[in-house]
């Protein structure tokens, strides 16, 4: 199994389904990730975590970077960052869910109008 994550929407857009921009994930890297964003967000900013990992329901699984203001976008990515690069020596399942931030997320996150160089 797997789902989405959503990036960023353009109402400009009338086709919904190029309102989005979002990739799929597989298996156990979306779990992984998963995992990594619960880790990030839970201890210190559960309203982030709320946000980005809302309760998924049996069908519709996504975790969403959409909603996030410009504010809210630029903290989670730079508190993603700095969470990997503290991991000094991750488990297989740890670089699992790099991989989604780094060849699948920041791509897109880097794109978004929101994205701020810190």
């Amino acid at each position: 199994m797997g789902a989405s994550i959503i990036f960023s929407r353009d109402d400009s857009i009338e086709k919904i389904e190029d309102k989005f921009k979002s990739t799929y994930v597989n298996g156990s890297y979306w779990d992984a990730f998963g995992d990594l964003l619960d880790a990030v967000f839970l201890p210190d900013y559960p309203q982030l975590h709320e946000i980005i990992k809302p309760e998924e329901g049996e069908y519709l699984k996504f975790y969403s970077f959409v909603e996030l203001d410009k504010e809210q976008f630029n903290q989670s990515v730079k508190l993603i960052r700095d969470y990997i690069a503290k991991q000094k020596e991750p488990t297989e399942w740890q670089k699992m869910a790099q991989v989604v931030w780094n060849e699948i997320a920041e791509p897109y996150i880097v794109k978004d109008e929101r994205y701020q160089l810190t």
